[in-house]
């Protein structure tokens, strides 16, 4: 844990009510952001949660890039049978 967000307590008057005052709000703020954290990491259910739906979007992104891809193999396949047809046409023609 880092300490990089405590504020000093002012050094003229440490005793000071105010000063006092101070500190204990920091650390109040210090000790909620530290207590939402872990309750954060502590949740279980709420972060398989998001796990799941991590990768229910991934799976949903790779199932459409798979269909994109055998789209495009099927209509490279109709375009190549329409050519195959085509030359044929035109041998038997040339050969009557």
């Amino acid at each position: 844990m880092t300490h990089d967000n405590i504020r000093p307590v002012e050094k003229a008057d440490p005793t000071s009510m105010a000063a006092v005052e101070a500190h204990l709000d920091t650390t109040r703020h210090e000790m909620a952001d530290t207590l939402d954290e872990l309750a954060a990491r502590l949740d279980v259910k709420t972060r398989g949660k998001e796990k799941a739906h991590e990768m229910k979007e991934r799976t949903q992104v790779a199932a459409r890039s798979r269909d994109v891809q055998i789209k495009g193999g099927i209509a490279a396949a109709v375009v190549l049978c329409v050519l195959l047809m085509m030359g044929r046409r035109k041998r038997r023609l040339n050969a009557a």
